[in-house]
């Protein structure tokens, strides 16, 4: 298969992640799921079915990771698609490539559950997730190593901020890194991406309105809780390393750049990854674009990176309390 087909089946491929103006919930769901679901799990990586707060989560374990690294990802899917099942193998192939653990959470979707749903259901997750880390290292007694990266794609990066929002302190100061694929950070009426014309491939304007308008009501739209490009600068400024990863040829692209601002303005250390003539979400087609396995591996390099300062951190934390030596 030569290049130009490639692409066209990766595009082809893309379109299923995204809701058309006229189709219907559950055969988009359907779509997704029969397009992205595979029984076979990339690198022996292995999967198991977890409850968080009453909430049903994959735990994707590669073969080898560092005990305290941690993935939450929170999955697209234009709000009312997507689930662990469908992201299953792209978690898998994140959680071989920076070696860490990945936990998928299968939260409510609209329509039949709208915001702040999926946002309710995600904080249970963490709530639970971060007692849960506080129970084992009390029965081990031994201190924390934990390592936390929240990831998120497209409508998921939404959800992610939205959670981020209301964790208390304690738990958003244990995050190590925010990542975010192709992330959707602003839908009010004056976004980039309401009055941008250049032509994407794989999704477009109407199509957006259209999965904004199953998640919540209009006059909602620039809620900092729904368009993370509105949050609070005092908010932001509390960030860790954000890592963004997106095509040079999606929609989001300019918004992302301007999030990028933002964070920069907020002395918030943030990497933009913005891959040459790729397009929305295309590290999951992978099968079609040699880009998306660069693009992995990228990720986990950085993460590897993030995790031995921490570690190195913590050594001489440890080093100098060993000897009564204040930092």
């Amino acid at each position: 298969m030569d290049s130009s087909n490639n692409r066209k089946a990766a595009i082809k491929k893309l379109r299923s992640l995204i809701i058309s103006p006229k189709g219907e919930v559950e055969k988009f769901r359907a779509k997704i799921e029969d397009t992205f679901s595979s029984v076979f799990l990339p690198n022996n990586v292995e999967c198991s079915r977890r409850d968080y707060g009453g909430v049903m989560c994959d735990m994707l374990i590669p073969e080898m990771y560092t005990s305290g690294k941690v993935m939450i990802y929170i999955h697209g899917g234009s709000f009312v698609g997507g689930s662990s099942a469908s992201y299953r193998s792209f978690a898998a192939t994140l959680a071989n490539a920076s070696n860490c653990r990945v936990l998928v959470p299968d939260f409510r979707l609209p329509p039949a559950y709208s915001f702040p749903s999926g946002i309710e259901d995600l904080q249970s997750v963490f709530r639970s997730f971060f007692i849960q880390e506080e129970i084992e290292c009390s029965l081990k007694n031994k201190k924390s190593d934990l390592n936390l990266t929240v990831a998120a794609d497209s409508s998921g990066a939404s959800l992610a901020f939205g959670v981020l929002q209301g964790l208390p302190e304690k738990s958003f100061s244990r995050i190590s890194t925010i990542l975010l694929f192709s992330p959707w950070l602003d839908f009010s009426p004056d976004s980039y991406v309401f009055n941008r014309h250049a032509k994407d491939e794989v999704l477009n304007a109407e199509e957006l309105r259209r999965a904004i308008e199953f998640y919540t009501y209009e006059s909602n739209y620039s809620n900092p809780q729904i368009s993370p490009l509105k949050m609070e600068r005092d908010f932001i400024s509390k960030f860790p390393p954000v890592y963004i990863q997106c095509g040079s040829r999606e929609l989001f692209l300019e918004q992302t750049k301007a999030f990028e601002d933002m964070l920069e303005r907020c002395g918030v250390e943030c990497t933009l990854d913005v891959v040459d003539d790729m397009m929305f979400m295309f590290q999951l087609a992978d099968e079609y674009l040699k880009e998306s396995h660069l693009a992995v591996n990228r990720i986990g390099e950085y993460l590897s990176q993030k995790s031995e300062s921490e570690s190195e951190r913590k050594e001489r934390e440890l080093i100098l309390k060993r000897n009564n030596v204040m930092d």
